[in-house]
């Protein structure tokens, strides 16, 4: 027939639950969504899940909670069908997981349906089985208070749909996930998850997040959360988060519910990026289990058929809590990795307690196996950020005041790293020098730092400090890095940065790609300390530079700051200053540059003044810690 002699005409009901369908269910996953929902949103207490082979020829989720009155069985089978909302005013302030009516029809009308359920005010129960979307049989039995679905050969009147299946192990690991979503964000339920006749994991039902986490991810992970919580408002946050020593090459354990619902949130995953920048290496993901609370009003989870994409009425105000939450709470904590210098497993610092209730996460003593290559550098001059300006003056002032509260006087004469490891092998009587507590700190809230003895410098790379019953292995070339990025971001937030007028001033050619980039960006490099003007079709002028680190940055650093902007167009504002950010930190000490005494003095203190002095800008760690016990261990003493 010709398309065009075609006349409009309503799809039957067959049809149009199966289109529904492709919008619902989409894998057996998206079955055992919907149907866990459904659980909840009965105030069931228990649930258990059960699947075969991954979920194609056999789905049962039971659970104890309301079951379904029996006038409204053949209802709840029909599309738009729902007790979860009645008003249109409702729809903007939805509390429940489930509200549209569509699940249960679409999910009938491609698979086989054998239901059990029953009221608490129901003398017995009833069974219905449905095929095609239709019932078939009815009849009453005996059955606890509560709804047990049976889904049979999923797609088996669709083999298109069932072809685009992927294999049994792939669409087990995507019903996984979706249990394991829904297990955490209802703790106070009781979750069975059991998997080809094998039990998997049960939780315990009691409330408890952290034993949920532990019990469904294991000790690994559990004893690496910090645990968070704040409040502004109607707004509230709680949950885990991984230290920076445990972390993921994806975005798969950064698991957020926002009210109760698994979600996915562009808005919430930048918000943990930017927690997490420069904590973390470039390209590693931290752990996340997050919890928000927002009205319902300020949020719209009317977007998506599958309900996991959400909209925030208010997107700058939630990300904002959500950042200063985890940022916070993450510059509070010991990020300070405590290294087993045995090859293979990592030590933590507490044993696990056998009781999960009791689990807590470990937040004061944090491993990790530790190895960065070092390339070394040479012909290296060390004329860096005031490390070398007026050493002599600042060496003389230092000498005279070294003497520590028990009069013990340090060397009168100045000796380099060198001459001092010499002397303790030589069993010379000479005292480490000593970095008392700084009056006056105002930005570190750790006092990590405070009351260190400087041993000295290791392959002219790493400082050693000895705290109480610990050995501090600090990168000096990561130390100077943070100083420097932290020291520049300050002055780019405070516009404190310093241009230099250019008598001859810079003419650069480019491309009108280019081009249009550095001018979408002027701003930013106006805040850097550049003035840029337009000079012809693909010319630009720069009249002014920014004096960084004791001298101008001319033609070739603008033009590193113009592809790195190239590269990332499409990025937020703060992560391009981010990234142009991270460049200051070529000028930092390298490894290999041997420093004195007083530089790795300057270096602590300055060290000591920051944000954050457990990583380098890239993510990578600056002080790392092995305790007494663990070098006596390997001298057989214990």
């Amino acid at each position: 027939m010709n398309i065009m002699n075609k006349r409009i005409k309503k799809l039957n009901k067959t049809v149009s639950n199966k289109i529904a369908a492709g919008e619902v269910v989409e894998r057996p996953a998206s079955v055992v969504k919907e149907l866990l929902e459904n659980s909840i949103d009965a105030d069931a207490k228990s649930i258990v899940v059960e699947i075969k082979d991954a979920g194609k020829s056999y789905i049962r989720i039971s659970d104890d909670g309301r079951g379904i009155h029996r006038g409204d069985i053949g209802l709840a089978f029909e599309r738009h069908a729902t007790s979860k909302i009645y008003t249109d005013d409702e729809i903007y302030n939805i509390k429940s997981l489930g509200f549209r009516g569509e699940a249960l029809a679409s999910i009938a009308s491609v698979s086989n349906i054998e239901l059990i359920t029953k009221t608490s005010n129901d003398e017995y129960g009833i069974k219905v089985e449905l095929m095609n979307g239709e019932i078939i049989r009815e009849s009453s039995l005996g059955c606890p208070t509560g709804t047990t679905i049976v889904i049979k050969d999923l797609f088996y009147n669709t083999p298109a749909r069932h072809k685009f299946l992927k294999s049994n192990s792939t669409e087990t690991n995507y019903i996984s996930t979706i249990v394991n979503n829904i297990a955490l964000s209802h703790p106070e339920i009781s979750f069975r998850y059991i998997v080809n006749n094998k039990n998997v994991f049960t939780t315990q039902g009691s409330n408890g997040l952290y034993s949920t986490i532990f019990t469904i991810y294991g000790k690994e992970i559990a004893q690496n959360l910090i645990e968070i919580g704040s409040q502004d408002g109607e707004l509230k946050l709680r949950g885990f988060i991984s230290n920076t020593t445990c972390t993921r090459g994806n975005r798969q354990l950064q698991i957020y519910f926002v009210n109760g619902r698994y979600v996915k949130s562009r808005v919430i995953s930048r918000s943990i990026d930017s927690a997490y920048s420069t904590l973390i290496p470039h390209n590693r993901f931290a752990i996340c289990f997050l919890y928000l609370e927002v009205p319902s009003s300020r949020v719209d989870v009317n977007i998506h058929p599958a309900k996991t994409e959400i909209r925030f009425r208010d997107e700058r105000n939630i990300s904002n809590f959500i950042y200063k939450t985890l940022r916070d709470k993450l510059l509070q904590t010991n990020l300070i990795p405590d290294i087993n210098i045995d090859s293979g497993s990592n030590k933590k610092g507490e044993k696990v307690l056998e009781s999960v209730d009791s689990h807590k996460p470990n937040t004061d003593n944090l491993s990790r196996q530790i190895a960065f290559p070092i390339k070394k550098k040479e012909n290296i001059s060390l004329n860096i950020d005031g490390y070398k300006k007026n050493t002599a003056i600042e060496k003389k002032e230092y000498i005279e005041k070294q003497s520590d509260n028990d009069g013990r006087d340090n060397p009168k004469k100045e000796k380099k790293i060198g001459e001092i490891f010499d002397q303790i092998f030589t069993q010379d009587k000479s005292e480490p020098v000593f970095i008392p507590k700084k009056d006056g700190m105002t930005r570190s809230e750790n006092h990590l730092l405070d009351d260190m003895y400087i041993i000295g410098q290791l392959f002219s790379t790493y400082i050693i400090c000895q705290k109480e019953e610990k050995m501090l292995l600090i990168d000096q070339h990561g130390a100077h890095e943070r100083i420097l990025y932290e020291r520049f971001m300050d002055n780019y937030l405070n516009s404190e940065i310093i241009s230099q007028i250019l008598l001859d001033p810079i003419v650069i050619e480019l491309n009108y790609l280019d081009k249009d980039v550095i001018m979408e960006n002027r701003n930013i490099f106006t805040r850097l300390g550049y003035k840029i003007e337009e000079f012809g079709y693909n010319t630009i002028i720069l009249r002014e530079v920014p004096i960084l680190f004791g001298g101008p940055v001319a033609k070739r650093f603008f033009m590193e700051l113009a592809e790195n902007l190239s590269g990332d167009s499409k990025s937020s504002y703060e992560y391009k200053i981010d990234k142009i950010i991270q460049m200051s930190c070529k000028k930092a000490i390298k490894a290999a540059d041997k420093l004195e005494t007083i530089e790795i003095k300057k270096l602590i203190d300055d060290l000591k003044e920051l944000e954050n002095p457990f990583t380098c800008p890239h993510g990578r760690p600056i002080i790392v810690s092995i305790s007494k016990s663990e070098i006596e261990r390997k001298f057989l003493r214990t």
